[in-house]
C-alpha cells in the first residue's frame, strides 16, 4: 500500500488561487448603484457624469429639503377593535370603520389639522405642519374633545356601531419635508396625505389615552 499523501498548506493555497483566477476583479456585491438618463432611459454607473448612450448630462436628485417644525400630534383608536374585529366579517369591520374614520376625518379638518394617516381603527392626525397656527397643540386638544362628542352623536344616530374612542396629543419637534409640504399647499382637488417623521417629542400627553 502507497502512504497517503498530503498536500501542503502553501500547496492548496496555490490551486485555489489558480481555481478563482477567473474571479478576480469582480464585483463582491451582485448589483451595483446606477443612474437612469432622463434623455434615453440607458443606465449608468453611479459615478458617470454623462450618458454612456447619448452622451446627455445625468441629473441626480436633490435632497429632500427638510425644516424642523414644532408639531403637534393627535392620536385616536377606537377600544377593543381588536377584539370586536377579530371573529368580525370583513364586511361588517369595513362598515364600521367607514363612517368612524368619515367622522373623525371631518373634525379634525375643520380645527385645521391634517390626517396623516389611518392604520386600521387608529387615526393619526398634525397639527402645525405644513401650516402653522400658533395655537397649533390647543387645536389638536379641541379637535381631540370634538372628536369624543362627535362619536357619541355617531352613536346615537347609528346606535348599532356603538363606538367607543380614545385621544392623545403629544407636541414636539417633527422633521418636516418641506417638498411634499409645497405640493400639499398647491396641489388641487381634494387634500393629500403627506408623510412627516416625528423625530422627537418632549410634551407629555395633554390626554390620557386611557381615558375617554
Amino acid at each position: 500500500m502507497r502512504p497517503c499523501q498530503r498536500t501542503g498548506s502553501r500547496e492548496r493555497q496555490a490551486v485555489g488561487r489558480e481555481q478563482g483566477s477567473s474571479f478576480q476583479g469582480l464585483p463582491r456585491t451582485y448589483t451595483q448603484p446606477v443612474i437612469r438618463c432622463p434623455a434615453c432611459g440607458e443606465q449608468n454607473s453611479d459615478t458617470a457624469r454623462f450618458c454612456q448612450s447619448c452622451g446627455s448630462p445625468l441629473v441626480r436628485a436633490a435632497p429632500a429639503p427638510e425644516e424642523r417644525k414644532v408639531v403637534s400630534i393627535l392620536f385616536v383608536d377606537l377600544v377593543e377593535f381588536t377584539s370586536r374585529s377579530d371573529q368580525a366579517d370583513p364586511e361588517d369591520v369595513r362598515a364600521m370603520l367607514v363612517p368612524y374614520h368619515t367622522r373623525v376625518k371631518s373634525e379634525i379638518e375643520s380645527f385645521g389639522g391634517i390626517v396623516e394617516k389611518f392604520i386600521g381603527d387608529a387615526v393619526m392626525a398634525v397639527f402645525g405642519a405644513p401650516v402653522a397656527h400658533g395655537d397649533d397643540a390647543e387645536r389638536a386638544v379641541r379637535a381631540g374633545l370634538r372628536v369624543l362628542e362627535a362619536i357619541e352623536e355617531l352613536n346615537r344616530e347609528h346606535p348599532e356601531l356603538d363606538l367607543t374612542v380614545r385621544t392623545a396629543v403629544n407636541t414636539g419637534e417633527a422633521i418636516v419635508d418641506t417638498r411634499v409640504a409645497a405640493r400639499y399647499q398647491r396641489g388641487p382637488g381634494p387634500r393629500r396625505r403627506c408623510e412627516y417623521r416625528l423625530t422627537h417629542a418632549n410634551g407629555r400627553p395633554a390626554r390620557d389615552p386611557d381615558r375617554r
